[in-house]
């Protein structure tokens, strides 16, 4: 089969940071960008892509795929027309702004015959493989509850968008759609959703909530309810991230778990006491994301995060969104 040709939709921090490295590490030179705002190219000039501000002269380019990372409020119109024209997307999070919108990205996708694959990094980490693998080979027992501690302190060199309170931005949909993107497989179908939101960094002086706690209700594997709790956070300095998973007979302790450098550790802790277990970290996490998506293109396996998977952590953030501003509970089934 000849090399994939695939164009970058949106000239962003993360395409130029993290997937241009990935991409080239399968032997895959993508070949032209597009953005709307040509201040955004100032980071491009050097990289010999060739720069293009319409869309549609961008989706006429001899290119099979497509990797978006558009604004958010864009991802669903840049993912519809994409798929439209015939390309395989690969689409960053948050998927879209509203359900009704990622849902006609997944249809999209169906309807042209393409996959469709979202840029959760963390579902492919070794370190929640290998605690979703243990908590299915039962070695902590039925699983009863979850906690994932994201709470970071945001760069300085990162503190715009993703502090306002323009559509898609704030901690929800920065952070806790990416724990749903892990929680999700573990616990099975997302329930309910409980928010509590918050601005309390001093430098934060924008209008968006820089911290979350959310608690979740979910179905289970077992006809068993399982609750998870996420703590989101841009202000919080020490002492890292990390995610435990509670099971009747023992539990699972992931640490350093939910960045994107992820040199961390499994431990299971059980009545033989604390196991620590050989994990080998040493892979990108974005890496990872590619290989799967090319593979998936080959007809060979599936992406990281599927569309509808997507869509899934999509709703536990909308939900929670939601929660925050109506101070309740939200079910996922209301969500419209």
């Amino acid at each position: 089969m000849p090399q994939l040709a695939l164009g970058l939709l949106g000239a962003s921090y993360v395409a130029a940071s993290r997937m241009l490295p990935a991409f080239r590490a399968h032997g895959i030179k993508p070949t032209v960008v597009y953005d709307s705002d040509q201040h955004r190219f100032r980071h491009w000039r050097d990289d010999g892509l060739e720069l293009l501000n319409d869309l549609d002269d961008f989706l006429a380019a001899d290119i099979g795929a497509v990797y978006i990372s558009s604004r958010n409020e864009q991802h669903a119109a840049h993912a519809i027309a994409a798929a439209d024209a015939g390309k395989h997307v690969l689409l960053e999070k948050p998927m879209a702004l509203t359900l009704a919108d990622a849902r006609d990205i997944v249809a999209a996708a169906d309807r042209n015959g393409v996959q469709l694959a979202v840029n959760h990094h963390l579902p492919g980490s070794p370190l929640h493989v290998t605690a979703r693998q243990l908590v299915a080979d039962g070695r902590i027992g039925g699983l009863l509850s979850a906690r994932v501690n994201h709470a970071v302190l945001l760069p300085e060199f990162l503190r715009g968008w993703r502090l306002s309170d323009a559509p898609g931005g704030g901690v929800i949909f920065d952070i806790t759609v990416h724990d749903a993107s892990v929680l999700n497989p573990l616990c099975g179908e997302a329930l309910r959703v409980a928010a509590c939101a918050v601005r309390q960094a001093s430098w934060n002086t924008a209008g968006g909530h820089d911290s979350v706690m959310t608690i979740i209700e979910y179905a289970g594997t077992d006809g068993r309810p399982v609750l998870a709790q996420t703590h989101d956070a841009f202000s919080v300095p020490y002492p890292g991230t990390s995610m435990e998973i509670h099971g009747e007979t023992g539990a699972i302790v992931i640490l350093d778990a939910m960045t994107q450098d992820t040199p961390g550790t499994v431990q299971v802790h059980d009545d033989q006491g604390i196991e620590t277990l050989d994990v080998d970290c040493s892979k990108d996490l974005y890496d990872i994301n590619v290989a799967a998506f090319l593979a998936a293109i080959d007809g060979n396996g599936r992406p990281t995060v599927t569309g509808q998977d997507g869509l899934r952590a999509h709703q536990v953030a909308l939900a929670a969104a939601e929660s925050v501003r109506s101070g309740e509970f939200v079910p996922i089934d209301d969500l419209s």
